[in-house]
């Protein structure tokens, strides 16, 4: 069997189209995975929430519920901040968190506690400037249990 000039052309040709197709069919079935920063955003948001309804039942505390719920809002502008900034050109609009994703019975303390957790172990994944975001908001929270409502 003999193979023609024409016939030795189209075989690397062939092979190339398989192969395009192949490298496009790998990108659109992998999704970039969600920015964890918008569900800490969205913890943020609920704890001050949380912290400013807790004034009305805990009027003694007014002062350290809105220095904790003050904070928690500086923290979720924050994230919203570095999630719009790292966002792709694509994106017109930066993502809201939306409290209501979030479910809790309990205390501020444990909320914060459970907040301050998430984050430091976000930040433990990450680097550089969100590395160090998270770890303020950790450590924020941290104080915030331990000296403002203790």
């Amino acid at each position: 069997m003999r193979i023609s000039r024409r016939q030795a052309l189209q075989i690397p040709m062939v092979g190339a189209v398989v192969v395009a197709a192949g490298c496009g069919r790998e990108r659109m079935a992998t999704p970039p995975p969600p920015d964890p920063l918008i569900e800490l955003a969205a913890q943020a948001r609920f704890d001050a929430d949380f912290a400013t309804s807790a004034i009305a039942t805990n009027p003694d505390d007014h002062a350290a519920l809105t220095e904790v719920a003050a904070q928690r809002t500086a923290h979720a502008e924050a994230l919203e901040a570095e999630i719009a900034r790292l966002a792709s050109p694509s994106a017109t609009t930066t993502p809201k968190s939306t409290p209501a994703d979030i479910s809790f019975t309990g205390d501020l303390p444990t909320l914060l506690r459970r907040s301050q957790q998430n984050a430091a172990a976000v930040a433990r994944k990450t680097h550089g400037y969100r590395a160090g975001l998270l770890a303020s908001i950790s450590a924020a929270c941290a104080v915030q249990i331990e000296v403002l409502l203790e």
